[in-house]
């Protein structure tokens, strides 16, 4: 992956915001019936690497994003103004994008699941505001949604 497509990628991660926030919908993870934990986590991470390493650059949310960031790119270097370069990258729509890339990672990760004989489940919000309270990543987190997919 180029420097820039990954300076462009970095932006897109980083530009969710307190909009998105508002219209999140409710969490869903995907459980399986006394699984053990360790399967779980094995499971998870296999199906998870096939989102996580997928080439996303030629999927079109990444190239209307590289596009858009260009023409910015080449309006400002032209001798335009920071105010144009701003409304360009708006027209990029770089949170929609990134939503959409989302959605296509997951189109990847949901299958591997299925296979695996899991299905999805939508969490109460007494579990979300429990499972706020562990750090996203930590080993007390994933504990807790074990405990959850194996009901």
């Amino acid at each position: 992956m180029s420097r820039g497509f990954a300076v462009v990628i970095g932006i897109m991660l980083a530009s969710s915001g307190a909009a998105q926030a508002a219209d999140r919908p409710p969490i869903e993870s995907w459980g399986k019936p006394g699984i053990a934990f360790d399967q779980y986590r094995a499971d998870s991470v296999e199906c998870a690497k096939i989102g996580y390493f997928r080439d996303v650059s030629q999927d079109e949310p990444a190239k209307r994003f590289i596009t858009g960031f260009t023409a910015a790119d080449n309006n400002l270097n032209s001798g335009g103004n920071a105010s144009d370069w701003i409304n360009s990258i708006l027209r990029t729509q770089p949170d929609r994008q990134k939503r959409r890339l989302h959605a296509i990672q997951l189109g990847d990760v949901e299958p591997c699941l299925a296979d695996k004989g899991y299905s999805r489940f939508r969490l109460s919000r007494s579990e979300v505001k429990t499972l706020k309270r562990y750090p996203r990543g930590s080993e007390a987190r994933h504990r807790y949604l074990h405990t959850l997919a194996t009901r």
